[in-house]
């Protein structure tokens, strides 16, 4: 099978373990277990789960987005889950819109099945929202599947509801499906991020997890919710591909998801925390333009005069001894996405260790 590998992701988990302060991180860190209540009964390998998960996590989820259980998949992560839509929604020759600057799984998912990936920008001038014009150019009866990440990965930016509201008619009546990633959507506010896309329409699926907000990435529990012709194709997959979820693991993650409500301000506070010595950092250079995202633990900016940040990210790196992402993996030379997920004083070391990293750069070149 030929495919384009999905870089990015080998490049992420080289740097979290090499030496250096590290600022290439999008997740939070692990919960203290505290946090989780958990039980001993929870790491047993008997429980309620049946062969397509937990039906205690499926009502739980089926409530948070308003629906009922047949409408909900549990998945191995929010990457299976975006893989299982992909391969439940196109076939070799069509078209998948995907957004740019945006997540490199997406391309890869597209290129294993052979879709033909169609860029959807997404422009730092309008605050990285989509053209609605622009979308309507690029919507044909080739399309497939929509592709859209709110929070917007990588630059966290909120998408309008109205503006997706709008973008998901247009598909229905193209009998196009919209793919939403809201796996960062909780680092808003509470009350402030909780409606979802789903009951935008039939024609919808939402994917998610436990990995960005909540810090539980060890747990691979994820989740689709959708239409459920789309989903029942989906099951099918699952009986090929992963035929009985962990135990042990929907155990944990029903533990956690009656405790989401002590973890979600933990992501909340480390933003408001951590972001004004981002934001003081950033302005104090002239020669760096930021988006100021609502919420999240990174910040995608551009360091201005530089058209190419992998070398930047190296020297940084065996140099200077910072971990940042270089936004190549983002089809966006010239930018970087870093992580602010550490304690305040990392954060102000780091980032003055990655402002000389830049001028050693441009002194060079």
């Amino acid at each position: 099978m030929e495919f384009e590998p999905f870089q990015y992701m080998r490049y992420a988990k080289r740097l979290e373990y090499a030496d250096g302060i590290f600022m290439a991180g999008s997740g939070m860190n692990k919960p203290r277990r505290d946090k989780l209540e958990f039980k001993e009964s929870d790491f047993s390998l008997d429980s309620l789960c049946s062969n397509y998960g937990d039906p205690r996590n499926i009502a739980w989820l089926a409530e948070k987005y308003g629906t009922t259980g047949d409408h909900v998949v549990m998945t191995a992560g929010s990457s299976e889950a975006n893989f299982l839509v992909y391969c439940a929604a196109l076939s070799a020759g069509d078209k998948v819109i995907i957004e740019t600057p945006g997540y490199p799984q997406f391309t890869s998912l597209a290129s294993m099945i052979g879709a033909e990936v169609v860029r959807l920008p997404r422009r730092f001038e309008n605050g990285f929202e989509p053209d609605i014009e622009e979308f309507k150019k690029l919507l044909d009866e080739q399309v497939r599947l929509v592709v859209l990440t709110n929070l917007h990965n990588p630059s966290m930016a909120r998408m309008p509801r109205e503006l997706m509201q709008e973008i998901v008619n247009l598909c229905a009546e193209n009998g196009t499906i919209v793919l939403v990633d809201e796996v960062y959507i909780d680092h808003l506010k509470p009350g402030d991020g909780d409606e979802n896309a789903f009951a935008l329409g039939d024609n919808v699926v939402v994917t998610s997890s436990l990995t960005k907000v909540y810090g539980l990435s060890g747990l691979r529990f994820g989740w689709a919710v959708g239409p459920t012709k789309l989903l029942n194709t989906m099951l099918d997959l699952i009986d090929i591909v992963d035929p009985e979820l962990p135990t042990i693991t929907q155990n944990l993650a029903n533990r956690a998801l009656q405790n989401l409500g002590r973890l979600r301000p933990l992501a909340r506070r480390l933003h408001e925390q951590n972001w004004p010595i981002v934001k003081e950092w950033a302005d104090a250079r002239e020669d760096v333009e930021y988006f100021h995202p609502p919420g999240g633990i990174t910040v995608w900016l551009r360091i201005k005069d530089i058209n190419e940040t992998g070398n930047l990210t190296t020297i940084a790196r065996n140099d200077y001894g910072v971990l940042v992402v270089p936004g190549e993996y983002f089809q966006s030379p010239g930018w970087l996405r870093i992580g602010y997920k550490i304690e305040p004083t990392a954060v102000r070391e780091g980032l003055a260790r990655l402002g000389k990293a830049i001028d050693d750069y441009q002194s060079h070149h």
